[in-house]
């Protein structure tokens, strides 16, 4: 499957590949992680 490649503080992480995320090429695209779930928060570079 895809993935996608998230950076935290200097550090990256392999994270699975959503349609939201394909949506958005040439964008950036945020993620935060709290309890279980992902908010995204979608922009322009």
């Amino acid at each position: 499957g895809k993935f996608a490649i998230v950076e935290k503080a200097h550090e990256f992480t392999l994270v699975p590949w959503r349609p939201v995320i394909d949506r958005q090429l040439g964008r950036e695209v945020a993620g935060i992680m709290q309890g279980g779930s992902v908010s995204w928060q979608l922009g322009r570079q």
